[in-house]
């Protein structure tokens, strides 16, 4: 029929198209509108009506609009798609403004794709940040690849051994984090120190911010008086003054010389530390070089020496080590010790729970990819019209392709915008996961890496979704697209490949709510220990009293009166009922260990020690701490320093060492002591370490002594100590009067961290309670992503079904049956992703057992529960489309077709 001819080019006509190209088109939209003709003649039009209908939906209608929509994309120059002499920075140009014009015509979709891909390549891109940092990022030290740690500890002597006698090596040794008090600088102050061997600075290659580092003869007996100041230190307690170099410190009683401040970046050993001491080496003094001054090695390969040669030459360095001891040592003395590189080491604590945050994030990326692609199909779907008429004019499949890919970049990068955001806010939530000591994960930040990284990460994830619904919009049918009346369906192929993508979303759901489900069951079981002691109304306080210098008798009796006038002042504080010191409070994870013999066990040289854990405590601390009393009796006043030496030991130890005997009357002996002390009481026993009743294997048992009569590894009256008040106050209102009450008994003994009790024992289970908080974090997303993703696939089946449902209603099918089979394929698309995220699970976390405590991997009940979780919501997901359904008027379900 002419009359569409004429009708069509009018319409094309501002297209400017090659004649040859606009014929082809008018032909292919003449048999179009013919078939439509045709179509409305069949249902019951007259010639006239038929015509006029088809006029109108060619001049007002969605394909006149798509023309229309196309005519203002055109170029400057000729817009013919095959042929078009653009260059492809102008065509990418074209196809950027054209996708953003996209994704403001569709806000809704726009901005819960864009959400759902900020949580996903946010979290990965703060991941990145961390994984960067601890296993990529070179150590800030110079030619980091060449430093390397011997594992295992070794004495002084040992140290100056390595450094004499390797080949491959140049070691230095260091001690991290021993307290020790500066005063004379306004209000004495307890200060994080690192004693290190006076090559370390140099060994690293570290400069100093002012001043200097270590010279290597200042680890020397008499040479050893200077320190280097951190510079938070140099900052908050020296005012940043330049002028502090050279100045006199009083550090623990002894004037020290400040030589240098270190930069900011520099935190080596550890975080925490504020100030760095040279550490004495003097053979003269054997207690301290061989026996209880023991340090870590770090090292750095020498000139065209490898790793492997350091390492074949460390057994034969040990060796001479043993040989040289004042004493017997074990033959397997330090058997294990090994040189691993420095960045290997340093990140060995944390490599284990980092792949395990960027498996649970890289999911919720996935995740998200999928839901968004769901998206993009159903989207694809209704743009058929306006991909047929880019077809018609020319585009090739690759050009659709590249257009509809452009969009789901341009979205991708809107995503990671975001992404940006919520990065910046979950790095310190992530960290707080992470153990906040170490040094490689200290520095972690936003910087240009992680930009990068999250924008080529929005980019290929942009791809990534993009892709399926691009090439399923790429192989349309021309003609059944331009028959197709409205929006019409994506085919069975379309379908089927949106199913599949909500099948995987269920299942990456199922892994991260499982994960979430064992870490719960886990924390709750973790908080259901008894921990042996009871922490309500409790407050501790730590004191750091300095040692004095001369008679060790006389610096031991000063100390024990000294915590004997805290404690009876301590009592008459307002609200303070009971009062008691300790050498360490439980939990605290200090291992304050001694090595014994006990009887029955006679020890051997040559062979390793007993170590147990050592309380020192005064009377009144099992009272106030609620540990029970088994058999005996505890200490009084009358356990004194002249006193016959007498202890108690937990429970365990008293069935390990002493099985179906009495324990009291036995005996336990300090290696270093003649005098035995006699077992007088058992207590119950205590979780010191961790809540977990996790503690180091080297660790055979407990056991207390009264603090008159107690030791510590340096073979000295323990001095920094404990207080533990039992009182109504809290601890911020007791904090000053307790820092009042030492400082007039002695203004140089600090007091730091007043807190309660009951804040040491939540602060133990802060590193898992973090990580549960993640894991649910991610679940939910993740559940409520896939649970988006199914009612979305159910909602848009059940519509493209209309003309079904109203047939089935009319050949009989009641509510009911329509309902049910509506809820039956949300609940068939739930539980194929349930199935294939159980296997999933059950593979993957075992991943976890390291994290877990109480509950294995494969625990019933969390799988259980998680299934349970998902059918109720796949019910929910298909729930509303159900209904919907069910409603359908089955005379306007046949009228629609």
């Amino acid at each position: 029929m002419r009359e569409w001819d004429e009708e069509i080019s009018q319409l094309l006509a501002n297209l400017k198209l090659e004649p040859a190209r606009e014929a082809a088109i008018v032909k292919e939209l003449s048999q179009h509108l013919d078939d439509r003709y045709a179509e409305l003649r069949a249902g019951g039009a007259t010639d006239e009506q038929a015509s006029r209908a088809a006029l109108a939906e060619l001049r007002g209608g969605s394909l006149a609009q798509e023309l229309r929509r196309v005519e203002r994309l055109s170029y400057h120059e000729p817009i013919i798609f095959g042929t078009r002499r653009m260059n492809m920075i102008g065509d990418l140009w074209q196809d950027l403004r054209y996708s953003l014009r996209m994704l403001r015509k569709h806000p809704g979709l726009t901005v819960v794709a864009a959400l759902s891909l900020a949580l996903g390549i946010g979290g990965n891109a703060a991941m990145f940040s961390l994984i960067n940092g601890a296993l990529i990022r070179p150590l800030p030290y110079a030619e980091p690849d060449r430093l390397v740690r011997i594992t295992e500890a070794y004495p002084k002597a040992g140290a100056v051994a390595m450094q004499e006698q390797s080949r491959t090596m140049e070691v230095a040794a260091y001690w991290a984090d021993l307290g020790v008090n500066l005063t004379g600088e306004g209000e004495a102050v307890h200060l994080s120190t690192s004693f290190v061997s006076a090559n370390l600075f140099s060994l690293l290659g570290a400069r100093a911010e002012i001043g200097r580092t270590f010279d290597p003869e200042e680890s020397r007996p008499g040479r050893d008086r200077v320190v280097l100041l951190s510079h938070s230190l140099w900052q908050s307690k020296f005012a940043g003054d330049a002028g502090v170099i050279g100045r006199s410190v009083m550090i623990d009683g002894v004037t020290r010389q400040v030589v240098g401040v270190m930069p900011p970046e520099f935190n080596f050993p550890s975080t925490r530390t504020q100030m760095w001491a040279p550490a004495r080496f003097d053979p003269a003094n054997r207690n301290e070089y061989w026996e209880y001054d023991w340090m870590l090695l770090v090292a750095r390969l020498r000139p065209g020496a490898t790793m492997r040669q350091a390492q074949s030459e460390l057994p034969m360095l040990i060796s001479q080590i043993r040989s040289q001891a004042p004493w017997k040592m074990a033959d397997n003395w330090n058997a294990n010790s090994k040189v691993i590189a420095l960045q290997e080491d340093l990140s060995g604590g944390v490599r284990e729970k980092l792949f395990l945050l960027v498996a649970a994030v890289g999911c919720v990326l996935l995740i998200a990819c999928a839901n968004v692609a769901s998206l993009l199909l159903a989207r694809t779907a209704a743009r058929q019209r306006e991909v047929a008429v880019r077809a018609a004019l020319g585009a090739g499949r690759g050009r659709i392709v590249r257009q509809l890919l452009t969009e789901s970049v341009a979205l991708a990068i809107l995503g990671g915008a975001l992404g940006l955001v919520f990065a910046r806010v979950s790095l310190s939530t992530l960290k707080s996961v992470l153990p906040a000591d170490n040094l490689l994960l200290a520095s972690a930040s936003i910087d240009w890496q992680v930009l990068a990284f999250l924008a080529a990460l929005a980019i290929l994830t942009g791809l990534a979704f993009g892709l399926a619904p691009a090439m399923q919009a790429s192989r349309l049918n021309l003609a059944e697209a331009f028959k197709a009346r409205g929006q019409q369906g994506s085919g069975l192929v379309g379908m089927r490949l949106r199913s599949s993508l909500i099948v995987g979303e269920v299942a990456l759901a199922v892994v991260l709510v499982v994960g979430a489900g064992l870490l719960v069951n886990s924390l709750w079981r973790l908080t259901q220990v008894d921990p042996g002691f009871s922490s309500e109304r409790n407050v501790t306080a730590h004191v750091y009293p300095q040692r004095r210098q001369g008679d060790a008798g006389q610096d031991r009796a000063a100390t024990i009166a000294l915590y004997d006038e805290l404690l009876r002042r301590a009592r008459s504080l307002t609200g303070v009922a009971a009062a008691a010191a300790a050498n360490t409070e439980p939990l605290s994870g200090e291992i304050p260990l001694l090595p014994v013999e006990m009887e029955g066990h006679p020890f051997a040289p040559g062979t390793p020690a007993t170590l147990l854990w050592s309380g020192a405590v005064t009377p009144d601390y099992f009272q106030i701490m609620g540990i029970p009393l088994l058999a005996g009796r505890r200490f009084t006043e009358a356990d004194g320093d002249n006193s016959a030496k007498v202890a108690l030991v937990s429970a365990a130890t008293a069935r390990q060492f002493w099985p179906g005997e009495n324990p009291l009357g036995k005996y336990i002996r300090v290696l270093w002591e003649r005098e035995r002390r006699t077992v007088v009481g058992v207590v119950g026993d205590v979780r010191q370490f961790n809540l977990a009743g996790q503690s180091p294997s080297i660790i055979s048992g407990a056991f207390y002594m009264p603090y008159p009569q107690s030791t510590g590894l340096d073979r000295k009256l323990p001095t920094a100590m404990t207080l533990i008040l039992r009182t109504a106050a809290s601890a911020p209102q007791l904090a000053g009067d307790l820092r009042g009450l030492v400082a007039s008994v002695n203004p140089n003994a600090p007091v730091s961290e007043v807190r309660a009790m009951d804040a040491v024992v939540a602060a133990s289970t802060s590193s898992s309670r973090s990580l549960m908080w993640l894991f649910i974090s991610f679940g939910a997303a993740s559940l409520i992503l896939a649970a988006i993703g199914a009612y979305g696939v159910v909602s848009y089946s059940t519509a493209q079904r209309t003309y079904e449902m109203g047939v089935r209603v009319a050949l009989g099918a009641t509510r009911a049956n329509i309902f049910g089979l509506v809820l039956g394929q949300s609940l068939r698309l739930v539980l194929t992703g349930l199935a294939i995220g159980v296997a999933a699970s059950l593979a993957l976390t075992r991943l976890m057992t390291g994290f877990l405590y109480g509950v294995t991997a494969t625990d019933p009940l969390t799988f259980l529960a998680v299934s349970l979780l998902l059918i109720i919501t796949g019910l929910l997901a298909g729930y509303f489309p159900a209904r919907r359904a069910a409603r359908v008027d089955p005379m306007a379900a046949l009228r629609s077709e």
